[in-house]
């Protein structure tokens, strides 16, 4: 027996409406979204691992950095041993403004001279200037301690923390200052065009050209993107020119610290377990190395009791998955199809995503017939979320032969 309300109505007592039944096949616009997500392409292992984040209607994205300091200052001079003061420097990435805000009145410092070999702690006299000077008195001499120790520039002068006496007063409160971190929105697009004829002709596995086709462009896209999130450099979008996003290598460029090596042209045990160590002391340890497979290939030359064939295995081998650094940090290795080999990236993927635009993650339409064709256009929008980047928690190699 026919339930009335479980079939499509006539609407033949309001007059008639014009329902989704109706409309010509392919002519209505496919949200392909789940097919991208589904789409793990081999060629792209990086935004495999990343995933997307929430989708964003704004002509780029943005999201919020904060920065506590490096816990040591450096000096923008040499200073002698007799010296009362010195002037702070910008170390990594932070502005001597912002190292400067480090420390306060009361504020105890460990110093050891590279040039004369012994210790000092010393602590912070007055505020610091807004120039970066810093005063401060010797407040140890006993033991191994000196009240003449010289500081050289590439010292570092380590902040032990603000020690205060019984029924202090309170101090001027040092927050940081808040950056807008932001990358800009890009396209990337697609187009299929079938004839007519191509698309009633008969072909072995593939079925139906269209079809085929618009799957293959779709993997295409995938792997422009993953170039795109790994190598792009910004550039703003305008009349004549196509918008950019910063992607890995964008991002980390405008930065410095011991987990970027621009110099290192041969890729060794030691330079990994530099930049995994640079970043493993801003705060990273989720970490996994990308490169082609020239470079991840030298893992299996060094020591082979640190190759790991799954987590916590202690059996070394032959075919790498994981490294277990010199700081005890366990790395995935992703060697990668077809990139440059000058790269390698070290990087927290749980601090990266991709975002879409509202709607065009990516999305596909028939275009108007103006032939014996069919004619597709397959769009998708988006752009890449790295959190830490400015805070040295991911690294990269730039010059690799």
């Amino acid at each position: 027996m026919a339930v009335g309300y479980w079939e499509t109505s006539t609407a033949t007592d309001r007059g008639q409406y014009q329902d989704t039944l109706g409309i010509v096949s392919s002519t209505d616009k496919r949200d392909v979204s789940d097919v991208l997500d589904l789409l793990a392409v081999m060629d792209t292992p990086f935004v495999n691992d990343i995933g997307w984040g929430p989708e964003s209607g704004a002509t780029s994205i943005e999201w919020i950095t904060e920065d506590i300091g490096t816990g040591y200052l450096k000096s923008s001079a040499v200073v002698g041993s007799a010296a009362v003061s010195f002037v702070i420097a910008s170390v990594e990435n932070l502005t001597v403004a912002e190292a400067t805000k480090q420390i306060g009145v009361g504020t105890v410092l460990y110093h050891y001279s590279s040039t004369d070999g012994e210790h000092n702690i010393i602590g912070v006299t007055s505020a610091p200037a807004a120039t970066g000077s810093v005063y401060f008195e010797v407040l140890c001499t006993t033991g191994d301690y000196t009240d003449k120790t010289s500081m050289a520039t590439a010292d570092k002068i380590w902040i032990l923390g603000a020690a205060a006496g019984e029924g202090s007063l309170p101090r001027k409160g040092v927050p940081r200052a808040r950056a807008v971190a932001s990358n800009n929105m890009m396209i990337l697009r697609q187009d299929v065009q079938i004839t007519g004829s191509m698309k009633s002709t008969d072909m072995y596995a593939i079925g139906r050209e269209d079809q085929h086709q618009i799957l293959m462009r779709l993997k295409e896209m995938q792997r422009q993107r993953e170039k795109f999130t790994l190598y792009g450099v910004t550039l703003t979008r305008s009349s004549t020119v196509a918008g950019l996003m910063n992607g890995v290598f964008g991002f980390l460029a405008a930065t410095s610290g011991d987990n970027i090596d621009t110099s290192t042209t041969t890729l060794t045990e030691t330079a990994v377990n530099n930049v995994v160590g640079g970043c493993w002391e801003n705060g990273s340890t989720n970490l996994t190395f990308y490169s082609s497979k020239e470079q991840c290939a030298k893992f299996t030359q060094w020591d082979k009791n640190r190759i790991r064939m799954a987590p916590r295995d202690g059996r070394g081998g032959g075919f790498i998955t994981k490294y277990m650094t010199e700081h005890g940090v366990e790395i995935n290795i992703q060697p990668m199809r077809r990139v440059p080999k000058n790269f390698a990236f070290v990087i927290d993927t749980s601090k990266c995503q991709l975002r879409a635009k509202k709607g065009r993650k990516a999305i596909m339409e028939k275009l108007g017939k103006n032939g014996d064709f069919d004619d597709w256009q397959i769009i998708s929008e988006f752009s890449f979320e790295m959190k830490g980047y400015s805070n040295g928690q991911h690294g990269m190699f730039t010059k690799l032969s």
